[in-house]
């Protein structure tokens, strides 16, 4: 996708999560380090994804340059507040 904007999110306990924008297609999906999507929302505007992007990924994550798969950290600990 040409769209699409790639983030690096650090995540608790040293995990690093992917997180790909599309404001072309209104997609954001949120991976796990084993590629498993955590959260994928569909159908939304080009204006809800980019206020998403502005809003918490520009402060929380960093941009990537591709859809490689994030660097592993070496704590896997099983609790994460973040995952229901």
């Amino acid at each position: 996708m040409a769209s699409e904007h790639i983030w690096s999110w650090l995540h608790t306990k040293g995990k690093i999560f992917r997180v790909i924008s599309d404001p072309d297609h209104g997609i954001i999906e949120v991976i796990n380090e084993k590629g498993e999507i955590l959260i994928r929302k569909t159908n939304l505007s080009k204006r809800q994804v980019e206020m998403v992007e502005k809003n918490f990924l520009n402060l929380i994550a960093k941009k990537s340059n591709g859809r490689g798969s994030p660097a592993s950290s070496e704590n896997h600990d099983s609790f994460d507040p973040m995952i229901s």
